[in-house]
């Protein structure tokens, strides 16, 4: 049965070989992170972690509560435009997200879009009560780093926040 909440397409679960073929597929011929991207109150956000740190499932609340649109899970291409970082799924995975306990889900996605935040999960002892400013580089680009517990309940609602103050950062000082 299909469901929709807010901004979820949750279409249909993908069952078939050939899908599960994409998912598995060494990518060589396009580089990728291991991570997922997301478009959060206008900000491309990439979310990068260990394997089982809560990726797809901050992804998942995001796009659930309306909060967010799928860029990429699993892998996300990164391509250097002169000084912009940009955002895509292999074209394999496009639209796929695969949750955990569920199976590969379609959703609306959209790509290729700008980065403007890297997110970390990490265990909750490594998350600062008060951060310092910080950033990550990529292909010689610096994007500010933001670290959240992963399976937090509030981690959402953070990221939330933190693209919302983002956004008026770069509105007021371009």
């Amino acid at each position: 049965m299909p469901m929709v909440h807010g901004l979820l397409y949750f279409c249909r679960i993908k069952e078939n070989k050939k899908t599960d073929e994409a998912l598995m597929t060494n990518l060589q011929d396009n580089p990728s992170l291991h991570g997922n991207c997301l478009l959060v109150n206008e900000i491309g956000v990439l979310i990068l972690g260990e394997p089982a740190s809560g990726k797809t499932g901050l992804a998942f609340s995001m796009i659930n509560s309306g909060r967010g649109t799928l860029v990429a899970d699993d892998q996300v291409i990164i391509e250097r435009v002169h000084k912009i970082l940009m955002a895509q799924p292999p074209e394999a995975l496009q639209g796929l997200m695969q949750i955990h306990g569920i199976g590969i889900v379609t959703f609306d996605y959209l790509a290729p879009v700008p980065l403007h935040l890297i997110v970390e999960l990490v265990p909750h002892a490594e998350v600062p009560l008060v951060p310092e400013k910080s950033e990550k580089e990529i292909q010689g680009l610096s994007l500010p780093l933001l670290k959240l517990a992963g399976h937090d309940a509030s981690s959402a609602d953070k990221l939330w926040l933190a693209t919302d103050l983002l956004k008026k950062e770069m509105l007021f000082n371009g």
